[in-house]
């Protein structure tokens, strides 16, 4: 019982989270470099894209972090044998936070979207995203 709902609670937002995992979600070195020579995106809109990505990395690892610990939380809640109610509620928060995770990637998106010409946006939608 407390496996199936632990799974269902979770396997949505996963889901979620690695369907609207943009390509440039995470430009670092070569993933911003291959999209830079895969999209001809200039100087320009490589430092707009880095400074986006910049804007958010405080947000970012701090949702990181609480998303760690509150699945160690849940991992040690169903370990330690807790009743359904508590770990729902650990659930609960762990599916809250990848909701806020899929939502940072999507505004990363939306703002590099901005930088992008209509070309390099459609050129954009073929490209193989890249999992971290």
């Amino acid at each position: 019982m407390v496996k199936s709902l632990l799974f269902g609670l979770l396997a949505v937002p996963l889901v979620l989270a690695v369907a609207v995992a943009p390509v440039a979600a995470r430009p670092h070195g070569a993933s911003l470099a291959r999209l830079q020579a895969e999209l001809g995106l200039t100087d320009d809109q490589v430092q707009a894209i880095r400074q986006a990505h910049d804007a958010q990395r405080p947000v970012r690892r701090q949702l990181h972090a609480s998303l760690r610990d509150a699945r160690r939380a849940l991992r040690d809640m169903v370990l330690e044998g807790r009743d359904d109610a508590t770990i729902a509620t650990q659930a609960a928060e762990v599916q809250q936070l990848l909701g806020q995770a899929v939502q940072l990637r999507v505004d990363t998106l939306r703002s590099v979207t901005q930088i992008l010409t209509p070309e390099q946006r459609e050129k954009l939608k073929t490209l193989r995203p890249t999992w971290h």
